[in-house]
């Protein structure tokens, strides 16, 4: 009896780690209420491209991973954590995404996701079903990617109609329309991994492979010259 109740507990410790990451459990008196995040303006800023980076206990899904505008965001499990990085499209072409420290990257600019993109508890007497949130890139400061909500849809229980909020865009003096306020410094290192490509596909011989490749030519000349031979 004792051996089978430890069998039990086991499997409920087992069970309660191998669980899906969404299975949470929630306290009395509340519920999940669905949440769909998208930024929505890239193609505002076309040079550049945003990656999904999630970190933490649970991560079962692609990661990193392009963010499309089409696409609600993820971070898969609650106590993850999701950091947005903008990289600029012809260095990540350059480069590849599988090659580039997202966290210590000087060529990168990032935003930490402060809410759930994926879903939220709410009181179980809240009306509010799903929040359907859209964020506009702002701009650049500095090294970080400045994102704002700019508008928001509530749908609630039925016989409440939804709500609709529209957002202004921040005030800020020092905000550029580039990811780096010095463009050539971005330039400068896709050349240098574009030369380190040429290089490898395409090795220069060394000046000694050069001098003994000259000195054989010379001597095959002189043999040929020497028994009239074409």
């Amino acid at each position: 009896m004792k051996f089978s109740f430890k069998i039990l507990i086991i499997l409920l410790i087992i069970s309660a780690f191998t669980s899906s990451a969404c299975a949470d459990v929630l306290f009395p008196g509340t519920r999940g209420m669905d949440r769909c995040v998208k930024i929505v303006n890239l193609d505002e800023f076309p040079e550049i491209v945003l990656v999904g980076h999630i970190t933490g206990p649970v991560i079962q899904c692609e990661n990193p991973y392009i963010i499309s505008p089409d696409e609600c965001l993820t971070k898969f499990y609650k106590a993850n954590e999701l950091t947005i990085y903008a990289i600029d499209k012809a260095y990540l072409e350059a480069k590849g995404l599988e090659n580039i420290n997202l966290e210590t990257d000087s060529n990168l600019c990032s935003y930490e996701v402060k809410i759930n993109p994926d879903w939220d508890v709410v009181n179980i007497a809240n009306p509010l079903m799903k929040e359907d949130i859209e964020y506009s890139i702002a701009g650049f400061s500095e090294e970080r990617l400045i994102i704002y909500k700019s508008r928001q849809v509530s749908e609630y229980k039925a016989g409440i109609p939804d709500r609709t909020e529209i957002f202004e865009e921040p005030d800020m003096p020092d905000i550029r329309l580039t990811i780096k306020e010095n463009v050539s410094s971005v330039e400068e290192n896709i050349s240098s991994i574009e030369e380190d490509v040429s290089k490898d596909e395409y090795p220069v011989p060394d000046e000694g492979e050069a001098n003994d490749e000259g000195i054989l030519d010379s001597i095959i000349r002189f043999l040929k010259g020497l028994f009239n031979v074409k």
